[in-house]
């Protein structure tokens, strides 16, 4: 059976009470029952509440993540130990030695080793040769080189990671019919809940499992598939029927967490994918309050405005911790969060945030500062000594504390290298003599340290348009700030509260993709333009498809409310507003507007729209 379950349609109860039937009625032991899902925490909630019905016999029943399953099946048949899986915080520690190794350059992204990880799990999950492979990270083959010391480590320590568990699972269950029959007989019913969000890998051993009954019972949503860079297919839900002929369909189509205002204009938006099943879905709940779009000058008139909104329905009763602000990226919300530590705002954030302050481009500006500020240390001068190229060496700072007299001294034969050092010093002399959005500024245009960037950017084959935007933000980080003091205590306070334990109360800071899940009486949505919300690197349909499948995951988490917000400028570029609310926003057609559409004039900030 196939059951397509909206969002809020409560896809959990149905595989919960599906499950307890199943026992009830006799036409299952526990122990014949698998139950599979995608989070530790979702198999946690579904065993919680199966106990709760069934009592002790749930204790006998499969209920697991894929590859907490897959793990037992082999550790049954192969002995595997939990010390054969690399940890987490082991694979971090050799991606990083190896990108150091491979790719030893000084200005290192910091989520480097994070990402070529990513990349090679999606190596190893699309079951693609590492030779026709292409990484967009890192050049094609310096990739092919840390996965295959990568490959070798894991080999000689005598290690798996957890794709080598779906890997080595699928060739187990390939080899030997025997153990494939012995675990079709244990699994006689498996529940797979959102199945739009399998592999092609998963899907194959849940077939072979599910094999010859095939009393395979999926739940799911295509419309809320956003996996696709972890190896996620929605292809294999919309083509299940094609695999299983005689299956049954059947839609959940009431929902039960949003009001009518923010379901409509939700499938509205969603409706323009052209490749997903049709739904209907209705709201239980009434009309409820318009969604309101608003426009900001920029993500610093974004960000205050939202604290003061924040703040005005916790004034009202409404908990800190049913409110969620949702981004695109984990980096894209570094302005808010700097805003809600600034006003003491409670929060906490559902995915890691990198901090700003610990780039390699803040290095180097802070260095520049410090020298300005009549800092002479060697470690300062070596940061920014030669970006932009100046051709000094590094021999020239000879010792800890380094004098302009030295350096002229050092280069006494070369005319053209004191020059060079001269305008340094004057550089660095009015540096010092401003405050720190203008010393950034003169940084960036009289020093040449942004068209240094660039360069840089093409020499590594980096997106130039990213270091560009880090550099702006840093800038905007230190305009109301009047002294570099000030400056390094603001960045001080946000990187205390970055690394702090996230302990899980006060409002949600999110990515649209750590949200999916959740639901809050108020949600906020920031940034919806063209380049973010939808990703400037989406281009091809599919990519296209799954951004607004985002969009979609992220507006139905909202209850009671839901914000649109978009900028008129990021930084120092002009945004323009996402496709994806064209022909929602500014109809004067009442027939085409309908309950829940946006308003037609654009809300601007500290203005409310509650039409």
């Amino acid at each position: 059976m196939l059951v397509l379950a909206g969002p809020g349609t409560g896809k959990t109860a149905v595989i919960t009470e599906r499950t307890c039937r199943l026992v009830r009625n006799a036409e299952a032991a526990p122990g014949q029952i698998l139950v599979v899902t995608f989070t530790r925490a979702a198999a946690a909630e579904m065993r919680s509440r199966i106990r709760k019905k069934l009592g002790a016999a749930a204790a006998h029943m499969s209920i697991g993540t894929f590859h907490g399953i897959f793990y037992g099946i082999l550790r049954a048949e192969c002995r595997l130990s939990a010390g054969s899986v690399i940890s987490g915080q082991e694979r971090r520690k050799l991606l990083e030695e190896l990108v150091t190794h491979y790719a030893p350059q000084t200005e290192q992204e910091a989520d480097l080793p994070d990402l070529t990880g990513r990349e090679i799990s999606c190596l190893k999950g699309s079951g693609i040769q590492p030779a026709h492979f292409y990484s967009t990270v890192l050049p094609a083959e310096v990739f092919r080189m840390i996965f295959r010391s990568y490959e070798q480590w894991l080999a000689e320590n005598r290690k798996i990671d957890f794709d080598d568990i779906i890997l080595r699972c699928r060739s187990l269950l390939r080899q030997k019919p025997e153990v494939l029959a012995r675990w079709q007989k244990k699994f006689r019913y498996i529940l797979v809940d959102e199945f739009q969000d399998i592999a092609p890998m998963q899907y194959e051993i849940i077939r072979m499992l599910a094999a010859p009954e095939n009393n395979l019972f999926i739940v799911g949503d295509d419309d809320q598939s956003i996996y696709r860079f972890r190896g996620a297919s929605p292809e294999l839900m919309l083509g299940f029927r094609k695999q299983y002929p005689n299956a049954e369909q059947i839609a959940l189509e009431i929902n039960y967490r949003c009001t009518g205002s923010i379901l409509t204009l939700s499938q509205q938006v969603i409706a323009r994918n052209r490749r997903r099943y049709v739904k209907q879905l209705t709201a239980e709940r009434g009309t409820g309050t318009p969604v309101s779009l608003h426009t900001f000058r920029d993500p610093r008139e974004e960000a205050e405005w939202m604290v003061r909104e924040i703040r005005r329905h916790m004034k009202n009763g409404i908990r800190p911790e049913e409110i969620a602000v949702l981004f695109r990226t984990n980096t894209g919300c570094r302005t808010l969060v700097e805003q809600l530590i600034t006003e003491q705002v409670p929060f906490h954030m559902a995915d890691s945030v990198p901090c700003i302050f610990d780039h390699w481009i803040a290095k180097q500006l802070l260095a520049y500062l410090e020298l300005g500020a009549g800092s002479r240390r060697r470690s300062d001068f070596l940061m920014i000594s030669n970006r932009p190229n100046r051709y000094i060496s590094r021999s020239a700072f000879a010792r800890e504390t380094v004098s302009f007299r030295e350096l002229y001294d050092y280069y006494s034969d070369r005319d053209w290298m004191c020059d060079r050092i001269r305008k340094l010093e004057t550089d660095l002399e009015m540096i010092g003599s401003m405050p720190p959005f203008g010393a950034i500024q003169y940084i960036q245009l009289a020093v040449g340290y942004g068209a240094w960037l660039k360069e840089y950017a093409a020499e590594h084959g980096l997106d130039p348009e990213t270091l560009n935007e880090v550099f702006e933000e840093l800038r905007e980080s230190a305009r109301p700030c009047r002294s570099l003091e000030e400056w390094k205590e603001r960045m001080e306070l946000v990187r205390t509260r970055l690394n702090q334990r996230p302990d899980y109360s006060g409002l949600a800071v999110s990515t649209l993709h750590a949200a999916k899940g959740c639901e809050y009486r108020i949600v906020l949505i920031a940034d919806i333009n063209e380049g973010i919300i939808p990703w400037h690197k989406a281009v091809l349909e599919a990519d296209l498809e799954e951004e607004r499948r985002m969009l979609y995951v992220g507006m139905t988490r909202a209850k009671d409310r839901l914000y649109l917000c978009q900028v008129r400028k990021r930084f120092a570029k002009t945004m323009e507003p996402s496709r994806f609310l064209r022909g929602l926003i500014g109809t004067s057609n009442p027939q085409e507007c309908g309950p829940g559409s946006l308003p037609a004039r654009e809300i601007t900030a500290g203005q409310r729209n509650d039409r």
